[in-house]
């Protein structure tokens, strides 16, 4: 908004020129226009653009709070009634502005995308949240030299914004090689530190390619069956224990980062595995691992009943 410089603090302010303010008072004497005007216009005389620019970001804001144009400088948009609110859908555009769109400067809309790397991982916004994504990407590009053996074993992946399957700010789908931040449930800064832990996740991928191996082979269960566990919560533990790591890691990049102290460092207050495990597992975030060790039994056992069909004929 508006704020006042040193000279007109002092009172050391230049007055518009009588036949402005006669102009301004003229045209304002009977008119409908709101009271504020008079003031645009005199301050457009003594600023020039920096006035408009005043105006287009009064009448953005109040785009933004209320459904209702009617009280933007000059009425409503063209082509609108004043007299009927109307719902607004804030496609970044200037064009039902005062003055339109502000020249010489880069339009809204040209901001809403967004597109950057680091390493092989593409940060990629096309829709209004290009800002967030860019506020995103510096948070990873600043931890960056903190992780590089990590970024290079992730390989080509993107990540975007949108929703998440499971609820939470983030999640890797190794499937699409996609991180998925979840704008409406965290903070860009949040979303950031985020961004890492799931980048952490994609280069431990062979870790979690090893364990499914292990399941479908059938070692797992032995492994299990010496330590008194259930298998599938036995398989549950050893993916959260790989989280786990990639959580500590994430705290020591976050720390060399300078971002300890921010919301982006996810475990700053993370304490020993087993800890971590049983937190997990109250949440029923081990659940879906649970799941995913029966689909791999299953596919284990369709692949073993195929066999022995050939084998048969």
């Amino acid at each position: 908004m508006y704020s006042m410089t040193a000279r007109e603090q002092s009172g050391d302010t230049k007055r518009a020129p009588a036949h402005l303010s006669r102009a301004v008072r003229s045209r304002t004497q009977g008119s409908v226009l709101p009271p504020h005007l008079a003031r645009v216009l005199e301050m457009q005389g003594l600023a020039g653009n920096a006035a408009t620019t005043e105006t287009l970001t009064v009448q953005r804001m109040s785009r933004r709070r209320d459904s209702s144009d009617s009280d933007l400088a000059y009425g409503s948009s063209a082509g609108s009634s004043s007299s009927s609110p109307r719902r607004h859908e804030d496609d970044g555009s200037d064009s039902g502005l005062a003055y339109g769109s502000d020249n010489g400067s880069p339009s809204r809309r040209a901001d809403n995308s967004f597109s950057g790397s680091v390493g092989g991982v593409r940060f990629v916004s096309r829709s209004n949240n290009g800002r967030m994504m860019r506020q995103i990407f510096t948070i990873v590009e600043s931890a960056s030299s903190h992780f590089s053996q990590e970024l290079s074993a992730a390989g080509a992946i993107t990540v975007q914004l949108g929703r998440t399957q499971g609820g939470t700010p983030g999640e890797w789908r190794p499937d699409s090689r996609t991180v998925v931040l979840d704008p409406r449930r965290a903070t860009p800064s949040h979303l950031g530190g985020t961004a890492v832990f799931e980048i952490l996740n994609a280069a431990g991928e062979g870790s979690r390619a090893a364990l499914d191996a292990d399941v479908l082979n059938g070692r797992l269960d032995s492994e299990a069956e010496r330590a008194g566990w259930p298998p599938e919560r036995f398989y549950a533990r050893e993916v959260e224990r790989i989280e786990w790591q990639n959580g500590m890691r994430h705290r020591e990049i976050m720390t060399a980062a300078g971002l300890s102290r921010s919301s982006a460092n996810l475990f700053s207050a993370e304490g020993d595995f087993d800890s971590y495990f049983a937190r997990q597992e109250r949440s029923g975030h081990t659940h879906s691992y649970e799941f995913r060790y029966h689909l791999l039994r299953a596919q284990a056992a369709s692949e073993a009943a195929r066999r022995e069909e050939r084998q048969a004929t």
